[in-house]
Parts: structure tokens; C-alpha cells; sequence
């Protein structure tokens, strides 16, 4: 089954989900957030579809939203367009220097381009029609904005992931964090995670991140409302700590 069989029936799958309830909810951190947009182009773009995908309710906050999104322009999900943007060009130039797409994909595997795995799938199709190379590589660039739009609108629906804004300061539990974690970006996180978890029985914070927060899984939970602190990396049968 081609990626896009399996996107469309992602696609479809989360559409019947999210019309029931679920057990414990998710506040989801800024990776899974991008994971699931990018999807195919991202490390933990399975993990995260899979974690998004669940019946449980998702939530994050205006904090989790700036960072991916900043003012609706900006934020690290523009940059990494931007970067995605780049490898779709060069790849278009490699293929008008008379390359293939298995030098392509060569290329791009050597160079750690996140469209590896659109590329590879780019050379299964073209196996039997090597000329038609150029025209592949543009419907699957195609194909995959499509879906990225897709995944977009889904990530913008309040029905499908709920965002807090929070304005306690939590001065006690930030100092207890910060003296530990050395990303303060992450102790925001963690705060606002708390803050909607004060409220929501339950609520499980789900994060790609496990050197600041999986690691410190003992110390988030007994300072924290937190039900459980669950790494992306233990999704889909497990992944080394990154």
C-alpha cells in the first residue's frame, strides 16, 4: 500500500473517530502537533498521526500554538515549509540534469532531506517508467500538500484539538522545574499541560521531547495534576529515546 493509500485512509479513520468520546484525554506538545501535519516528511510523523488519530480528546495551548504556528506566518512550522519548499526545487533540478529518481533519492538520503521517504516512493513508482520521472515527482509534491492542507484545516478545528490559554504564573512549580530542566520553553509547556490537567481528570501529556520531559517523568508527576507523561518514541511498536 503506496503512502497515499495509507494517508487517505488515515484521513478517513480520523474523521470517524472524532465523532465519539474517549477515555483519557491528551494535551499534546509541540511535536506532535508538527509530526502530524507534516506527517511523511517528519521524524515522528507516524507516532504523531497515531497519537492525534486516537478517540481520546486532544488539547494543547496558545503557547504549543504560537510555538508551531506563531501568528498564523511565522513559527516552526514555517520554516520547516520554507525547508520542504527547498528539497522540492532541488530535486526538480537534479531530475533536469538527466538524473533519476534513484540518483535522486541517492542524493537526498546523503544529504538527510526530510522528503526522503516522498522521494522513495517517488523511485517505487517510477521503477517501470523511468521517464516519467519529472511528472511523478510533481503529483507527489502535489499529493503530499494536499494532504498537508488536509492535516492543517484538522489541527485549526477547536472540535478536534482544543487550546487553553493559561494566565496562572504557577511561580512554586516553575522554580522546581526550571532548577532541573534546562529548556525554559519546556517548563512552559509543562505548566500549561498542569494547568489544563487541573481542570481535565485524567489528561495525559503526549511529547517527542525525552531528554527535558520524558526523563523527568517522576518529578512532572508529583508536581503536576498530570495523569501520565507518555514519549511518541513508545508509539508503534517503540523507538530508541532521540
Amino acid at each position: 500500500m503506496s503512502i497515499w493509500q495509507c494517508a487517505s485512509l488515515a484521513i478517513s479513520r480520523a474523521a470517524s473517530l472524532r465523532q465519539g468520546g474517549g477515555n483519557l484525554p491528551y494535551f499534546l506538545d509541540s511535536n506532535v502537533l508538527i509530526g502530524y501535519y507534516f506527517h511523511a516528511a517528519d521524524t515522528w510523523g507516524t507516532e504523531a498521526a497515531d497519537v492525534f488519530e486516537d478517540p481520546e480528546p486532544n488539547h494543547s495551548s496558545t503557547g504549543v500554538w504560537a510555538e508551531c504556528f506563531g501568528d498564523g506566518t511565522g513559527g516552526r512550522c514555517h520554516t520547516i515549509q520554507q525547508n520542504l519548499v527547498r528539497e522540492f526545487r532541488r530535486a526538480v533540478a537534479h531530475l533536469k540534469r538527466d538524473g533519476s529518481a534513484e540518483t535522486l533519492l541517492a542524493e537526498a538520503e546523503s544529504r538527510g532531506w526530510k522528503t526522503v521517504p516522498l522521494l522513495r516512493n517517488v523511485a517505487e513508482l517510477c521503477r517501470e517508467q523511468p521517464a516519467a520521472a519529472h511528472m511523478t515527482l510533481l503529483a507527489v509534491k502535489e499529493r503530499y500538500e494536499e494532504l498537508c492542507r488536509w492535516r492543517r484545516s484538522a489541527l485549526e478545528d477547536r472540535k478536534v484539538l482544543v487550546l487553553h490559554a493559561r494566565t496562572e504564573p504557577y511561580r512554586e512549580i516553575w522554580d522546581r522545574f526550571s532548577a532541573v530542566i534546562e529548556d525554559y520553553d519546556d517548563c512552559e509547556v509543562l505548566l500549561d499541560a498542569h494547568d489544563v490537567a487541573a481542570t481535565i481528570d485524567g489528561m495525559v501529556l503526549y511529547t517527542g521531547d525525552y531528554r527535558h520531559i520524558v526523563a523527568n517523568r517522576e518529578l512532572i508527576l508529583s508536581e503536576t495534576r498530570l495523569h501520565d507523561v507518555r514519549y511518541l518514541g513508545d508509539r508503534m511498536g517503540g523507538r530508541p529515546p532521540a
